[in-house]
């Protein structure tokens, strides 16, 4: 059975529809058990779990090579595994920018983020015109071993980078717990 690529182009939709009450109620889970619950581990993760979706890229162009064609479930689960990690990364890397810019930065911030997803659309331009020289499989499993080996790095270094961040994710923390405590305050006086 033939399904056109362009079918594919929905499941990034229908995977965050699907599951991102989810991915943000696995994190409210983990903080409100007080385990490691910080922006730095999340887009650690986040990075981790994209890069593990190129792996299965990678065995859809094994079995490409080998059979002259491949799986439709490989593209899925690849589709599944880039849109948890973004999930997990995405929405995080923007408030994280909010609370560690400074106020008269934080649109030029936010502009820098923006940008350097543009430049990493462009980097992922170059990567897919060397794959005609060295193969999809070596590129996929490039990428996957650099996204894995990235996110490693972050959680290793996750307390000196905190460090760097002044407490600005534990004052933010302090900001919801307070806005929540008056908002059970006035529910407790109605």
């Amino acid at each position: 059975m033939t399904i056109p690529a362009s079918v594919f182009q929905s499941l990034n939709a229908a995977f965050i529809i699907l599951l991102g009450t989810s991915v943000a109620g696995y994190w409210a889970s983990r903080s409100s058990k007080n385990k490691e619950a910080s922006s730095l581990f999340k887009m650690a993760v986040g990075t981790m779990i994209m890069g593990t979706g190129f792996f299965f890229m990678s065995a859809a162009s094994a079995e490409f090579d080998a059979n002259g064609s491949s799986a439709m479930y490989w593209l899925v689960l690849a589709y599944l595994f880039h849109t948890i990690g973004e999930l997990c990364a995405s929405p995080v890397a923007l408030s994280f920018i909010t609370k560690l810019a400074p106020v008269k930065y934080a649109s030029i911030m936010m502009g820098v983020y923006f940008a350097m997803t543009g430049f990493g659309n462009k980097l992922a331009g170059f990567l897919g015109e060397s794959a005609s020289d060295l193969g999809e499989f070596v590129i996929f499993t490039g990428i996957a071993a650099f996204c894995i080996a990235f996110g490693l790095l972050i959680i290793v270094f996750k307390k000196q980078l905190n460090a760097l961040t002044h407490g600005a994710e534990d004052e933010a923390q302090t900001d919801n717990q307070i806005n929540y405590s008056n908002a059970s305050q006035c529910e407790a006086f109605i």
